[in-house]
């Protein structure tokens, strides 16, 4: 028999939840086979005086760890951010290059632009710029782009992300703010 309102939710998360129940000796074994059969896990705990001040000792050693290896670790994310950003930027840099080769061929003759728009004027700057190049590839204006008659997996194209020129979106808002 359980203890009446003995059962309190410890802690949940999407998939699981833990609850604690009190009850007595002789109905355990008969309380863990209805939890079975209801798909249920049944863990005991034991209470330990010295396993919990050893885990609160671990607890307090990793987080002072934690706190002494914080400024190298901010130090060293300084110092290598920026390497790895440029090699990033010089990745996307490559893949217009490719590209530009791709879908227009050679003699190499094209111009690479960065451009940061506000929000407001992104929709307006793509008509503009779809007006501007739409010389260069008729299917994209058209709206039938390759991803109509080919299917490249990985490519990672949609009717909808093609345009007459080579378009790729650099998202540097690294530190996301949730609200």
């Amino acid at each position: 028999m359980v203890v009446p309102r003995s059962s309190k939710l410890i802690t949940e998360d999407q998939d699981y939840c833990m609850f604690t129940v009190t009850m007595f000796n002789k109905v355990v074994e008969e309380y863990k086979l209805h939890c079975r059969e209801n798909k249920f896990v049944v863990r005991e705990f034991v209470y330990d005086e010295g396993a919990l001040a050893a885990s609160k000792n671990e607890i307090t050693k990793l987080n002072m760890d934690k706190k002494k290896q914080f400024g190298p670790l901010v130090r060293w994310l300084k110092v290598n951010f920026s390497e790895a950003f440029t090699a990033w930027i010089h990745v996307k840099a490559l893949r217009v290059f490719v590209e530009s080769v791709l879908r227009y061929g050679l003699p190499v003759n094209f111009q690479c632009m960065l451009m940061m728009p506000h929000k407001k004027s992104i929709r307006r700057l793509r008509t503009e710029l779809n007006q501007l190049y739409a010389h260069l590839d008729n299917s994209a204006v058209s709206g039938s782009g390759p991803s109509d008659t080919m299917d490249i997996p990985g490519l990672g194209l949609s009717s909808s992300e093609y345009f007459p020129y080579v378009f790729y979106t650099i998202k540097i808002d690294f530190v996301e703010n949730k609200k």
